[in-house]
């Protein structure tokens, strides 16, 4: 009788039982509060001949594991609306839970960076920073000739002689010459003082600057006008330019990068224009031995008309049968209150047909009948954006059961719209980023 009430007590390293942290079906995680030991005096036996059997526990669980497991999958489908992170549940339950309650902050930077990451929405002609503009504009400048070096020069002059340049300084520098002559003449002989000033510090505070600032949506865009178009027309800035894309994406840990684009203003063929970049992609990718997936989203304007819409359109659809492993799909970017969607629509017939995937701007700073607008009127396979997706619960349902994608973008949204950040102590007046929400919803 006495040896029933003796436990074993195993010595050593073993396989902790998954069984001990189930939380289901009534049966919580065993815990050692609910086996509880006196010690004992020296010299003294104590029998606990009414506690309940941990072993006894045990057993009954190795018994019931099948259902118990079964029922612990059902509850997580019930309770986690994604499918795309499954491969964590094949983790021991404690660390799965410890993941769920661990919240990322500064300490985790590292960690995140290096994790291999995808990004969806890169805009070309916004994402170089001052020394990478600065390298492409060097590319440029070496293949002038002396006088294309004089003409720029000299374009530029009133704006070298200026700290505060003009709101409408990137039309008149359009007007002064070869555009990528002009700017990349400024990006190496403006001082960076007088390049941040009015590139980028000249609309800050960056938080909704739509709203806030005279200049609305262009206020946001003003950082990005020495780069993209202003020198992609110029055959020398592409190989420069897919080197800075790569060294990027090696840096921010990216192995997927959807880049954004508008082929049809850099160059007047557009499918050349995507053949080159390809190309200059892949060799800077050999050189640095690297093997990230580039692929490119061609986007179409808002503010453009009819015409230009068309032939953006028809070059898509042209690019995507010429080059199917690089050109992913067309969108449609701009500020929303440029162009309705069921204004246009019958445009994109020649994409439609040749069912090309499509992602929308839409919902970032108009109401979700925005959102609707490009979902039913243009087809939305994605949605840059999709912040007011909340207001119509019915259209965030048939999007989570449609599996339409959004793909937000933090920082541009609280520049564009206005979002408290931690980090900028002026965005507190504005609401809560709907991120978790939208996560929540099953979006």
């Amino acid at each position: 009788e006495a040896a029933k009430l003796v436990t074993p007590l195993v010595i050593g390293q073993t396989a902790r039982s998954d069984l001990l942290d189930l939380n289901v079906d009534g049966a919580g995680p065993i815990r050692s509060v609910l086996y509880p030991l006196e010690l004992p005096e020296s010299g003294i036996a104590v029998f606990h001949d009414t506690l309940p059997s941990l072993t006894g526990e045990l057993h009954k669980r190795e018994r019931d594991s099948i259902r118990l497991f079964g029922n612990y999958l059902l509850e997580l489908d019930r309770g986690d609306p994604h499918e795309n992170w499954r491969t964590f549940y094949r983790l021991p339950l404690r660390q799965i839970e410890q993941l769920r309650q661990t919240h990322l902050d500064k300490t985790h930077r590292f960690w995140l960076t290096a994790l291999p990451k995808a990004d969806l929405h890169r805009h070309l002609g916004g994402c170089l920073d001052l020394d990478a503009q600065r390298a492409v504009a060097q590319a440029i400048w070496d293949a002038l000739t002396p006088t294309q070096r004089d003409q720029a020069l000299d374009g530029i002059q009133p704006l070298l002689e200026e700290r505060d340049w003009s709101w409408d300084w990137p039309t008149q520098l359009k007007s002064r010459g070869v555009r990528s002559h002009q700017c990349a003449a400024l990006l190496l002989h403006a001082g960076d003082e007088r390049l941040l000033w009015n590139l980028w510090q000249t609309t800050e505070p960056r938080i909704a600057l739509k709203a806030r600032h005279p200049g609305g949506f262009s206020a946001y865009e003003r950082p990005g006008e020495l780069s993209g178009s202003a020198l992609l027309g110029h055959p020398a800035a592409i190989a420069p330019y897919a080197e800075a894309i790569l060294r990027q994406a090696v840096n921010e840990g990216l192995a997927y990068v959807e880049l954004r684009g508008s082929p049809q203003k850099y160059q007047e063929d557009g499918v050349e224009f995507l053949h080159l970049f390809y190309r200059a992609l892949a060799d800077a990718q050999n050189r640095e031995k690297t093997n990230i997936l580039f692929r490119f989203i061609i986007a179409a304007d808002r503010r453009a008309c009819d015409g230009e819409l068309q032939k953006t359109i028809t070059m898509a659809v042209q690019a995507r049968q010429k080059l199917p492993d690089f050109v992913a799909g067309l969108d449609l970017a701009g500020d929303e209150i440029g162009r309705a969607p069921e204004d246009i629509a019958h445009l994109f017939t020649p994409a439609f047909e040749a069912c090309m995937p499509i992602t929308i701007h839409a919902g970032e700073g108009e109401s979700a009948e925005s959102i609707w607008q490009a979902a039913y009127h243009l087809h939305a396979d994605r949605i840059g954006h999709g912040l007011t997706l909340g207001g119509r619960p019915e259209l965030a349902q048939r999007f989570r059961d449609r599996g339409i994608c959004l793909e937000l973008c933090p920082t541009s949204n609280r520049e564009v719209v206005g979002f408290w950040d931690p980090q900028y102590p002026e965005s507190a007046q504005y609401g809560t980023y709907p991120l978790m929400t939208l996560w929540q919803q099953g979006l």
